[in-house]
């Protein structure tokens, strides 16, 4: 498992809906769905390389705990 599937997997564990998506062979990027209740719109965010890292690790822990 690389590590954009480790963080949305992370994030899920959070309560995130979260995805994968690939642009390119080389833009791959991890997207999380954020709800506006006051305007009842869904909006779409690219998380930072610094935040994948975050949720994989997250995500890994996780696993160990469960272990």
């Amino acid at each position: 498992m690389n590590i954009y599937e480790k963080a949305t997997k992370g994030l899920r564990l959070a309560g995130h809906n979260a995805s994968i998506i690939q642009q390119s062979s080389e833009d791959i990027g991890v997207w999380i769905e954020v709800w506006n209740h006051d305007t009842q719109e869904c909006h779409e965010f690219r998380i930072h390389d610094e935040e994948i890292t975050y949720w994989a690790e997250y995500y890994d822990e996780q696993q160990n705990e469960k272990q």
